[in-house]
């Protein structure tokens, strides 16, 4: 899509129209959640791990993002998505509503956010939310990895290199506003770009302050030597 300029979205005048925007939008992103799981997941929670595990804060992907990314996802029998860092669980109810029928799974360090996601996902068997650390799990138990930036940079690069080290198929890595370090991917050896796009403006709404770059990512093992 064509985004607007930075001197657009960064001129004084502008910005409070595009703030005021963003709070429209997050008010029809709560409506929706309510419809789905029963309760808002939009607020955002600091992460009290930061320091012991690089963890951000838990923050939500705006459904029409999570629209936009999904535009470019099928999955397939045999298919199954974890999200990193699933905070209150808003991809995984996105996925759920839209007909999705591969397994689901969130894994949360934060045991306070894990348990609100816990407490509308039970209503679903087919969705597991694991309270934990996700260089703990099973990599090669899933083919669909999504991340919304649930780690700094230098703990990123750790969990890439433990993901390559113990898968034995090809995985999809969905990451959304990865700016910052999933460009770290570009020429990394076993990876390959399938689709990369920004989210600002949609359905008549500013839904970021400013735009933010997804990237859908392919990693195959025996690519990497």
């Amino acid at each position: 899509m064509n985004i607007l300029s930075e001197k657009f979205y960064f001129n004084p005048f502008i910005r409070p129209f595009i703030r005021l925007s963003c709070k429209l939008a997050r008010a029809g992103d709560s409506r929706r959640d309510k419809k789905i799981c029963g309760l808002p997941l939009g607020k955002f929670v600091p992460s009290p791990y930061e320091d012991k595990y690089g963890a951000t804060g838990s923050q939500s992907v705006p459904y029409p993002g999570l629209e936009e990314i999904m535009n470019h996802v099928s999955f397939e029998e045999g298919d199954s998505l974890i999200d990193i860092g699933c905070g209150k669980g808003r991809v995984l109810a996105y996925l759920k509503s839209s007909g999705c029928k591969a397994p689901l799974t969130g894994i949360e360090l934060n045991p306070e956010v894990a348990s609100v996601a816990s407490s509308w996902a039970k209503e679903y068997p087919e969705i597991i939310i694991i309270c934990g650390n996700a260089f703990d799990i099973d990599f090669d138990r899933y083919t669909h990895f999504f991340m919304y930036r649930p780690m700094d940079l230098f703990t990123f690069l750790s969990f890439i290199k433990k993901l390559e080290n113990s898968l034995s198929h090809p995985v999809n890595l969905l990451y959304y506003a990865d700016i910052e370090s999933g460009s770290y991917l570009e020429e990394r050896e076993g990876w390959k770009i399938l689709a990369r796009d920004k989210v600002f403006f949609k359905k008549g709404f500013f839904v970021h302050l400013e735009p933010q770059r997804y990237t859908i990512y392919e990693f195959v093992p025996s690519a990497k030597q």
